[in-house]
């Protein structure tokens, strides 16, 4: 089943950090779309609820270095 999750990372410096974040999430498995919005800090993921857990998203940012918070 296709869901939805939203987390907010403060701790951008530059674009190429939210490039970084979205590349690691599309490379999650489960993940069907990602759209990291640089200016905001928002981060939104479509995903198979069957495949992936949001604890998987804020796993895979953290270990790109950034701080997910509940959006």
């Amino acid at each position: 089943m296709t869901e939805h999750t939203q987390f907010r990372v403060m701790d951008f410096d530059c674009p190429t950090c939210a490039s970084t974040v979205e590349r690691a999430l599309k490379q999650t498995k489960g993940v069907e779309h990602v759209e990291v919005h640089y200016t905001t800090g928002r981060v939104e993921v479509e995903y198979d609820s069957d495949v992936a857990d949001p604890a998987d998203f804020e796993t895979a940012i953290e270990n790109q270095g950034y701080t997910p918070q509940p959006a």
